[in-house]
């Protein structure tokens, strides 16, 4: 929890409110430009401020590990990481496997973070 004090105490700063008050009329925040370690904390501090979970993307299973890794650093009791693979969608699909389940338990995990939300099941 290396850097938990300076997400607190960015949540404290004139900064924070302000990204704060933008993101609650802009419905997004876009932080370009900036990378990764000052992308987590400011996030983290914004995410911390309006009492919300945080949600990241990433566009490789590499840089997943690097943002599961900072995150844990930064003080967030829960870091979920959702396991993909790099098969092809034309291969055969094998329910067993080890990284199937560990979707399944990420979902799950979500469900109870969120239970007054509901997921839409299309069909």
């Amino acid at each position: 929890m290396a850097f938990s004090s300076i997400v607190r105490s960015l949540g404290r700063s004139p900064l924070t409110t302000e990204l704060l008050a933008k993101l609650k009329t802009q419905k997004q925040l876009r932080l370009n430009g900036i990378p990764r370690l000052p992308k987590g904390l400011v996030a983290s501090a914004l995410a911390n401020s309006s009492q919300n979970h945080l949600f990241v993307v990433c566009a490789t299973l590499e840089e997943a590990g690097r943002w599961t890794t900072q995150l844990e650093e930064m003080g967030w009791k829960t870091v979920h990481f959702y396991p993909t693979s790099e098969a092809s969608p034309y291969e055969p699909f094998d329910p067993e496997t080890e990284m199937t389940w560990g979707q399944m338990q990420v979902l799950a995990d979500l469900m109870q973070l969120l239970p007054n939300r509901m997921i839409p099941l299309l069909q």
